[in-house]
């Protein structure tokens, strides 16, 4: 049977929403362009050409914004029913005007709102569900390429240098491998429990993912996947009735601190860190974190614009760089790392839209019976998560940012239409 053109339009679209998050997760090409370097092995990437990423990012947002254009009317009702998303984007946008490096900052700015563009786009043109499976096909490929380089190129998939050993798949770094992984298996429980056929591929997927947090030599990831895993589970409580629901949230948080106390209390917390091969430093996070601090307080409000202060020894991170002795890229917090860029003003601004968004994502599990329902409250979790000892927050020409824009506008026109997810019959 013949394609009609309509149909192939549809299929251009879900090619060009996988390839585009596949790229903006920072898969492959960093890693080709770089000849497969690894930390501490003499090669400093950041001498490397990486223009050619740049290129195919601005070919994602002009794609992007040709598919908004074509469905205009429809796209500004829908960006209408946001409206407190905005008021971040734009702090940030305007921060090139104070910004200590106003031409890093500029090109911040135009990759920020081309993808957010993506994100809106990927928002209304597909339901949740629909998200969930174009996300799954994305992770699922780069868990089938990540196989295929630790193979048959451990040059390219496996680390030397400091990290010597640990799986990287087809990313330049084995702790940007390890947030992608976290996520693979969130998304291919979720899968796995939704499919009606071909289970058994979401559930290899899905321990395949496992397998590789355990192959990244990641701490952190294994963590994460644990920690996760029971949310999945336990966010069902969300569905009890009120009185129901707010005794076993009590009951949570008594035994919660409790059993946080006694860790402490009992030096659980040592056992812990060497268990993990940690310090109590995190790896020397807190000392990162620490000397971040001190240039906040240097800019507290508007901060040092977006991409205005990490530059090494040539910007404002000179002091954190100078004071670890060691090359530092970002804080290793995603929300420390807001706050030097926007300052407490784009800090609470983020912070304001993101509590927004929590809430309409419990809003929408608690109303709706579906598996995709789970999504947007797991998500946003493990955004958190994932950014109290990583993270990309500030970076808005990321996957993390296109996703937190596409699920911050998917909840919005939900409850402004006042209707439920009905995608599916499976429930956890």
């Amino acid at each position: 049977m013949l394609n009609t053109p309509s149909s192939l339009f549809k299929n251009f679209e879900a090619i060009f929403v996988r390839l585009s998050l596949f790229h903006m997760s920072s898969a492959l090409f960093p890693l080709i362009l770089s000849g497969g370097a690894s930390e501490g092995d003499g090669v400093d990437i950041n001498t490397v050409d990486l223009s050619l990423i740049a290129k195919i990012n601005l070919l994602i947002y002009f794609v992007a914004c040709v598919l908004l254009v074509l469905r205009w009317k429809k796209v500004l009702i829908f960006a209408s029913k946001n409206i407190f998303f905005w008021p971040f984007v734009i702090f940030a946008s305007f921060s090139y005007f104070w910004s200590s490096m106003p031409d890093d900052t500029f090109r911040g700015v135009v990759y920020g709102l081309g993808t957010t563009a993506f994100g809106i786009y990927f928002a209304s043109r597909y339901n949740l569900k629909e998200q969930l499976n174009h996300l799954a096909w994305t992770l699922g490929s780069i868990l089938g390429l990540s196989t295929l380089f630790a193979i048959a190129i451990p040059h390219y998939g496996i680390m030397a240098g400091v990290h010597e050993g640990a799986v990287r798949g087809i990313y330049t770094h084995k702790n940007v491998f390890s947030p992608i992984i976290v996520l693979s298996v969130v998304v291919f429980f979720l899968q796995a429990i939704d499919a009606q056929e071909k289970k058994w591929l979401q559930w290899g997927l899905f321990v395949l993912s496992i397998a590789f947090g355990i192959m990244s030599r990641s701490s952190t990831a294994l963590g994460l996947m644990v920690v996760m895993l029971f949310l999945c589970l336990s966010y069902r409580v969300f569905r009890w009735r009120y009185e129901i629901l707010v005794s076993a949230i009590l009951l949570i948080l008594i035994v919660g601190s409790g059993g946080l106390l006694w860790f402490v209390e009992f030096g659980g917390a040592e056992l812990l860190f060497d268990t993990l091969g940690k310090d109590a430093t995190l790896s020397s996070r807190t000392e990162i974190w620490a000397y971040v601090w001190d240039s906040i307080q240097l800019k507290p409000l508007l901060g040092y614009g977006l991409n205005g202060y990490w530059h090494g020894l040539d910007g404002p991170s000179a002091y954190v760089q100078r004071a670890m002795r060691v090359r530092v890229h970002y804080a290793h917090n995603g929300f420390l790392d807001i706050c030097v860029n926007f300052g407490f003003i784009g800090f609470t601004l983020f912070i304001a839209n993101l509590l927004l968004v929590i809430s309409k994502s419990l809003s929408l599990l608690r109303k709706s019976n579906a598996v995709a329902g789970f999504w947007p409250l797991l998500w946003l979790t493990y955004l958190i998560l994932t950014n109290l000892t990583e993270g990309s927050l500030s970076s808005l020409n990321t996957m993390t940012w296109a996703l937190y824009t596409t699920v911050s506008f998917s909840l919005a026109a939900i409850r402004e239409n006042k209707r439920e997810i009905n995608f599916q019959r499976a429930s956890i």
